[in-house]
């Protein structure tokens, strides 16, 4: 998740430097952070997605909310000093209308002129996230819990699904076994180093090990077992299981 030079931000983060003018809703991230204005975006954005269910809502914003720990994790091993730009206060979050489904965009408050000069790395880059999820993100994955009243560590691991998409993509673009080998085993290492704290939980929700089974579909390869159900199903009755859904047997 380093290649930063070359990442679309808006593409693959969903992150934007600019407002949209064209957003149902816009708060900021730590207007998120309260269960009140959390349960404000899931019921809109539950409603938009044809459901009542703000469980559903929660899960699949916090996919788009990995966007931003991507991005962090990102800046953070490439040593970027952009990496202390992402935070509570720096970012809001904004419901935009589709003709398909509806969809998320965090924007930037501050420009890159206000950035800190220098980027930390190896231990203090690890602190550094652990801030971050524990100041940043665990206020949001709360509320959005307290608000679809579920369980926080179930949002986690749907944060955990789409920051394991991430670093699969980068694995594909490396090109030699030694550095694809070293992409996953980085992400793993920083993301186990984790303290439960940083979380709210009494365990380390990103200490995964990840499970995998063959694709039904061709060409059949190999694919890893996601952390928890995406929920995917719950949108449409033709939808079915994913491949990769943990519900499904393991070979």
């Amino acid at each position: 998740m380093c290649h930063t030079g070359e990442t679309p931000w808006a593409e693959r983060y969903f992150i934007h430097p600019e407002a949209a003018e064209n957003a149902v809703v816009t708060l900021s991230l730590t207007e998120l952070s309260l269960p009140a204005s959390a349960e404000q975006l899931l019921s809109t954005y539950a409603a938009m997605l044809g459901t009542e269910d703000k469980r559903l809502a929660a899960a699949i914003l916090c996919t788009w909310i990995a966007g931003i720990c991507g991005a962090k994790y990102a800046l953070l091993t490439a040593a970027h000093p952009m990496a202390y730009a992402l935070r509570l206060g720096n970012l809001s979050v904004q419901l935009i209308r589709t003709e398909g489904y509806p969809k998320f965009a965090f924007y930037l408050h501050e420009n890159l002129d206000n950035i800190r000069e220098r980027a930390g790395c190896g231990q203090e880059a690890l602190e550094e996230l652990g801030l971050f999820y524990k100041n940043d993100v665990r206020p949001i994955i709360h509320a959005l819990a307290e608000a679809a009243q579920t369980r926080a560590v179930m949002l986690w691991k749907h944060v955990y699904n789409q920051l394991y998409t991430f670093v699969e993509e980068d694995v594909q673009e490396e090109a030699d076994d030694s550095r694809r080998s070293f992409t996953m085993e980085q992400f793993q290492a920083v993301t186990w180093e984790l303290e439960p704290e940083v979380f709210g939980l009494r365990s380390n929700p990103f200490r995964i090990r990840t499970r995998f089974r063959t694709d039904p579909s061709p060409p059949h390869h190999m694919i890893s077992v996601k952390a928890t159900c995406c929920l995917a199903y719950l949108l449409r009755a033709d939808h079915g299981y994913c491949s990769s859904c943990p519900i499904l047997p393991v070979e």
